[in-house]
């Protein structure tokens, strides 16, 4: 049967996963700790490691690299190629695991349920939307700036809609994709428009912001995402192409 090397059982461990089996195969099957039912397949080759999904897609969206055969049962296949990639991505599958659109969704109903109905206005489901979804880009971005990197107080740091809660539909309102974790300064300028990100996560600064605010707030043209992925793509442009002040 087989075993895996012990970085990858680390790694399993460390993002809350149980190994199911090794199979005679080459590939393991492991499960999120819990009630998820959600199953994914790992395979080491000398490359890294291979995850295979079950959703379609799934692989590609977190930006694994593209990879060969699918193992029986899984829809999509990719290659973690090296400890970073691979313990990065087993947190973001849990992450999305366990917080879809549609348990996000039933979340905002549920508290706003808990408020008498004469309260329930537009501004207090907004505002309930907005802490679900930072609930879980807390833990999609392990609770650091995506920008700078620093693990800060709780009040410190907001959910940054790419694409506005305004002009999004109510999946994109809480697609955790549709999300930047960032310390309040950066979120201030991003939801203006004075900072932006290209797809490779590097900062796009606005000619409009006044040199003097740029130091203030620490801005420098090397600053970039600490990871973007393919899933961050179209929103990130709908920003650069109807938020950003670039011009």
């Amino acid at each position: 049967m087989a075993t895996l090397p012990p970085l990858v059982d680390k790694a399993l461990a460390d993002t809350g996963y149980d190994l199911v089996e090794a199979g005679d195969d080459g590939w393991a099957r492991a499960r999120i700790s819990g009630e998820i039912e959600d199953e994914i397949w790992l395979r080491v080759i000398p490359e890294g490691t291979l995850l295979a999904l079950q959703g379609v897609g799934a692989a590609g969206q977190i930006g694994l690299l593209p990879a060969g055969n699918l193992p029986t049962g899984a829809a999509s296949i990719g290659l973690a190629n090296s400890p970073e990639a691979l313990l990065r991505a087993l947190r973001l599958l849990k992450t999305l695991a366990m917080h879809p659109v549609g348990q996000l969704s039933a979340e905002v109903e549920a508290r706003l349920a808990r408020i008498p109905v004469t309260e329930r206005t537009r501004e207090v489901r907004e505002r309930i939307g907005q802490d679900v979804f930072r609930d879980a880009l807390m833990e999609f971005w392990d609770g650091r700036c995506a920008l700078s990197g620093m693990a800060l107080p709780r009040e410190l740091l907001r959910a940054s809609h790419a694409k506005p809660w305004a002009q999004s539909s109510d999946k994109e309102k809480l697609d955790p994709f549709n999300g930047l974790l960032l310390a309040v300064r950066y979120d201030a300028l991003f939801d203006k428009g004075f900072i932006a990100f290209d797809d490779e996560g590097r900062l796009l600064i606005s000619p409009q912001l006044d040199p003097a605010v740029r130091t203030f707030v620490v801005l420098q043209d090397t600053m970039r995402l600490r990871f973007v992925l393919p899933g961050h793509a179209a929103y990130l442009c709908y920003h650069r192409e109807n938020v950003a002040r670039l011009v």
